[in-house]
């Protein structure tokens, strides 16, 4: 049977699928959407915030909300390419010279100094349901520390961990993976009490896992990172099965529009704008946010707020919103003639995001390196849900703190950065995909017809800070994004012990009994601290995981620029309920779930006053 040349987590349809049985059309909501302007509430952005807020203010009787999107749904653009959980490797961009998805903003950083001057695609989504459209669907919790830690910066308590907790389970509709669809040694535990069964966001374990997994699963192990239930009770520390937005029926993405869009479109309540860009927040002479300016194919218009307008935008475009409609920087505004409403020195700072490197190693079993996509596998997905194109890739993980043999170089800066996060915070996360990864699919793969496995390692204690300013006044042109990726010491330093570290566990001795030969990349020519250095920055790749542009904060924090209920400091009704609003960027399986349960816990607020 043919089998595409590229491995499922890039599988790009040249053909795209069938679709299931999926709603596709938003007609009825665009038609009714012409003839109102004016709502209680306004939201600018259709991501896992936007869309939360949407359906939850939807609940209050005869409150009227709309939706401003600049995408729109994704089928009308895309085909089901969002869809198909083994596609998401299609969006995972990193090289200018690749050619990003019609649902794709097509961002690109600044040259980076920290990686040799590279200047790096940024994947966001312009779609309904924003970058849940885009991503690898994990799902899981941060730690019991990070939200103490959030709880103490934002002198909420609110926000401790026995506190949030529920709100991580509002959105979920967990379902244990299907039987007889993976391997016996590939079946994960859990407790379905850690986990939601009541929410509209379905949450599984994909039904389909390499065989290569159960391999890494003891790999990690044996380097002491013991199994674990899951990664959704408050512990991250060491190695489990990864949940993801996935399906369990169908076997399709689950994302913020399917989650909370789709099932309420019948709601004359609800208006959906798409194909709309916001171009300015309206205020009055008290600073109140009245509305917003848009523009579309249909003209110039206005969309009043008579409550509230909610800037979920994410982590680029809600500081770009905010700057151009004069709230912002004061020196940075006055640059480009905007008349300032309130000198926020943090919107567009701060940014947080995290980077990996990889090691990889021929092995002796089948990876997606040969066997690829199957015409077998695409009916398999199409009539049952099930197969590889299932599965978003990384099906199983770990966290640890650096070994105390690896932590002997560091500076006396970098250690007592270290010590400065929680107990319970781990430095690395480690992933793996069944193929030769290298440098993000640039690097040019073995052309001996072998099985390659790659190990991810992922910094979890980023301190460099990146910023997201605007180019002009106008929305149309695209904010100036600088993530500064390993500008720190610290940054450098840990890193090179993520992949000495990596190299260590490459060589436990459960798993050398599959790997062939030495190193394959980056290969045993990178020795020394130096040529380790030079390696990470020429290949090292964002998890594009930025956060925390318009961090919560307390209101004496010069860079907070919104408050634990998610309003913006300085004005009045007008928040932002996105990734941007982070105080900081938590460890853990993936930013999504902490954003679905930030717009959780604010929806419910304001449905009490807040």
């Amino acid at each position: 049977m043919a089998r595409s040349s590229l491995p499922s987590y890039l599988v790009v349809a040249s053909t795209v699928l069938p679709f299931l049985s999926l709603p596709t059309s938003a007609g009825p909501v665009i038609t009714r959407s012409l003839g109102q302007r004016t709502f209680d509430y306004v939201i600018v952005g259709s991501g896992p915030g936007g869309s939360v807020v949407a359906n939850r203010l939807t609940e209050i009787p005869g409150v009227s909300v709309a939706i401003i999107e600049a995408g729109t749904w994704a089928e009308e653009t895309s085909g089901n390419l969002t869809f198909v959980p083994g596609y998401d490797g299609s969006f995972l961009l990193k090289s200018v010279s690749q050619e990003p998805s019609p649902v794709d903003w097509g961002f690109i950083t600044t040259p980076q100094s920290g990686v040799n001057n590279q200047t790096i695609r940024y994947p966001r989504g312009k779609v309904i349901g924003g970058s849940s459209r885009l991503n690898a669907m994990a799902w899981g919790e941060s730690s019991v520390g990070t939200f103490q830690k959030w709880a103490d910066e934002v002198g909420d308590a609110s926000f401790t961990y026995d506190n949030i907790r529920q709100y991580y389970k509002k959105p979920v509709h967990f379902s244990p993976p299907r039987e007889g669809t993976r391997f016996a040694n590939a079946t994960p535990t859990f407790n379905a009490e850690d986990v939601g069964s009541s929410g509209t966001l379905q949450v599984t374990y994909p039904p389909y896992a390499y065989s290569w997994t159960t391999w890494l699963a003891k790999m990690l192990d044996s380097a002491g990172m013991k199994a674990t239930a899951s990664f959704s009770n408050g512990n991250l520390n060491g190695s489990a099965w990864h949940m993801s937005a996935v399906d369990q029926a169908t076997g399709t993405r689950s994302c913020a529009d399917v989650a909370y869009l789709r099932p309420i479109l019948d709601k004359s309540t609800l208006t959906v704008f798409d194909n709309t860009l916001a171009e300015q927040i309206i205020f009055d002479n008290k600073k109140t946010a009245t509305g917003v300016r848009v523009s579309s194919s249909k003209g110039a218009f206005t969309v009043m707020a008579t409550k509230e307008v909610i800037v979920a935008g994410g982590v680029f475009m809600s500081p770009q919103l905010l700057q151009v409609s004069g709230v912002g920087p004061k020196k940075l505004l006055q640059k480009y003639n905007i008349p300032v409403v309130a000198d926020r020195p943090g919107v567009g700072q701060n940014m947080q995001d995290q980077i990996f490197a990889d090691v990889v190693y021929k092995v002796d079993l089948p990876t997606s390196s040969t066997l690829g996509i199957t015409e077998v596998d695409i009916q398999a997905w199409k009539t049952n849900g099930t197969g590889p194109l299932s599965n978003p890739g990384g099906e199983f993980g770990g966290f640890e703190k650096i070994p105390q043999d690896l932590r002997v170089g560091f500076s006396k800066a970098t250690s007592k950065t270290l010590q400065s996060f929680p107990a319970d915070w781990p430095e690395i996360q480690y992933l793996s995909l069944p193929t030769f990864l290298g440098d993000l699919g640039t690097t040019p793969r073995p052309t001996d017809g072998g099985n390659y496995a790659s190990l991810m390692g992922t910094l979890m204690t980023p301190t460099s800070r990146g910023t997201v300013t605007i180019s002009s006044s106008s929305m149309h042109d695209a904010p100036i994004i600088d993530p500064k990726w390993m500008t720190t010491k610290e940054d450098l330093e840990v890193m090179t012990a993520i992949f000495k570290r990596m190299r260590q566990i490459w060589t436990t001795p459960a798993i050398k009994k599959i790997t062939i030969g030495d190193e394959a990349w980056p290969g045993p020519s990178i020795k020394t601290d130096e040529d380790i250095v030079a390696f990470l920055k020429q290949t090292a790749t964002p998890m594009s995981h930025a956060t925390s542009t318009n961090k919560m904060g307390k209101k004496n924090d010069p860079l907070a620029v919104v408050d634990s209920h998610c309003k913006v400091l300085g004005v009045k009704s007008l928040r932002v309920i996105d990734g941007s609003a982070l105080p900081f960027l938590p460890p853990g399986e993936a930013p999504q779930s902490a954003i679905y349960m930030l717009a959780e816990k604010i929806a419910e607020g304001m449905k009490h006053g807040n």
